[in-house]
C-alpha cells in the first residue's frame, strides 16, 4: 500500500533521516503477512477463518476496500511526476502484460504443471501490479510516486489486458467466459478504484488529510484479510500442492525480476531509483486479485499457488528490499 499521502508528507517520509525513525514499522507489513498467514494456516484458527474470511464475499470486499484506499492516494502531483518518466511507465506495462504472462505459461509447460496449478500460475502473470510494490520501493531506495502511477496504471489497464490474457492462454484448458471475468474485475478492481479517485478530487483538503493519512493502515488491514483467508484456503489443499506451489510462486517473480534488471541494463536506464522501482514493480503483481478470481471462476485448486504467493511475494520483496537498502541508488 502507499506510504505517501501527499506532496509534503512524500518528501517527509522519504528522506534518510525520516526513513531510520519510521523504518520499524515499515518493515513490520512482511511480518503481519507472516502472522497472518501462520493465523490462517494453524490448526487452532484455521477452520474458523476458512469459513468465514475464506469465503468469497469477505475476500471480494477486502480487495475492493484495497482498490478504494489506493484510489484516494492517487494525488495530482502523482501523474505530473509519471510524466516525466513515462518510459519507466511503458516498460512497466510491457514487462506486466507481456513478458509476466507469457513467462507463466512458459513455467507451467515447462514443468508439466496440472491443469489448476496451470490456471493458479497463469492467473499469477496476468493480473496488474501488487499494492505492496509500493512499500517495498520505498524500503529499497526507489522512486515512491513513480511506484504508486506504475501500480496504478497496471491496475486500470488490467481490468482489459487479464481477461484477455486468460482467454488467450487457458481456452485450450479451461472453458473461459471472458466477459465474466471482466465484470469481476470491474466490480473488483475499476468501480472501487474509480470511487477512490473521485472521492480524493471531491473532498477538501482539510477532510482528506486525515483520510489519507489512514489508508495505508486500511491497505494493510485489508491485505491482512486477503493472506489470511487465502493461506486458510490454501492449507485444505496441501497434501496436492506440496512443493510445486511454493515453486512456483517464487519462480515466477524471480525470472521476471531479473529479465527485467537485465532489461534495464541492457537499454542503460541511468536512474538507479527507477531502475528498482521498475523491478519491483514487475515482480510484485497481485496475488490477492489472482487468488479471488482463481476461488470465483475456477475453484479452489486452482488459487493455491496465488494464495502461497501472497506470503512468498511478501518475503521476496523484503529480501530484495533489504539488499538494495545497503546500496546507495546514488
Amino acid at each position: 500500500m502507499r506510504a505517501t499521502e501527499n506532496n509534503d508528507d512524500h518528501h517527509e517520509i522519504i528522506s534518510p533521516s525520516t526513513i531510520d525513525k519510521k523504518q520499524s514499522r515499515l518493515w513490520l507489513a512482511p511480518l503481519w503477512t507472516v502472522i497472518a498467514s501462520i493465523l490462517g494456516v494453524a490448526p487452532p484458527t484455521r477452520s474458523l477463518i476458512q469459513s468465514t474470511l475464506g469465503t468469497i464475499p469477505p475476500l471480494q470486499s477486502a480487495l475492493a476496500l484495497l482498490m478504494l484506499s489506493m484510489g484516494l492516494t492517487i494525488t495530482p502531483q502523482d501523474l505530473t511526476a509519471a510524466t516525466r518518466q513515462s518510459n519507466i511507465v511503458l516498460l512497466n506495462m510491457v514487462a506486466c502484460f507481456g513478458m509476466m504472462p507469457l513467462l507463466a505459461a512458459l513455467l507451467a509447460k515447462t514443468f508439466q504443471l496440472t491443469p489448476p496449478h496451470a490456471i493458479g500460475t497463469i492467473l499469477l502473470g496476468c493480473v496488474s501490479g501488487g499494492q505492496a510494490s509500493n512499500l517495498f520501493a520505498l524500503l529499497a531506495g526507489g522512486d515512491v510516486a513513480l511506484s504508486v502511477v506504475c501500480t496504478f496504471s497496471t491496475t486500470v489497464v488490467g481490468v482489459l489486458a487479464t481477461p484477455l490474457w486468460i482467454q488467450c492462454l487457458l481456452k485450450t484448458t479451461v472453458p473461459i467466459q471472458a466477459t465474466a471475468m471482466l465484470r469481476s474485475i470491474a466490480s473488483l478492481v475499476l468501480i472501487p478504484l474509480t470511487s477512490g479517485l473521485l472521492l480524493g478530487y471531491a473532498l477538501s483538503p482539510k477532510l482528506l488529510h486525515p483520510i489519507r493519512r489512514q489508508c495505508p493502515n486500511v491497505g494493510l488491514a485489508a491485505t491482512m484479510v486477503l493472506v489470511a483467508g487465502g493461506a486458510s484456503n490454501a492449507s485444505s489443499l496441501t497434501t496436492t500442492i506440496g512443493c510445486s506451489a511454493v515453486a512456483m510462486s517464487c519462480l515466477l517473480p524471480v525470472l521476471g525480476g531479473a529479465v527485467t534488471l537485465g532489461m534495464a541494463r541492457l537499454l542503460r536506464l541511468s536512474n538507479e531509483a527507477s531502475v528498482r522501482t521498475l523491478v519491483i514493480e514487475v515482480f510484485s503483481k497481485s496475488p490477492t486479485l489472482a487468488h479471488v478470481l482463481a476461488l470465483r471462476h475456477f475453484g479452489g485448486a486452482a488459487a493455491a499457488i496465488p494464495a502461497v504467493a501472497m506470503v512468498s511475494l511478501a518475503l521476496l520483496g523484503a529480501l530484495v528490499a533489504a539488499v538494495w537498502q545497503s546500496v546507495d541508488p546514488q
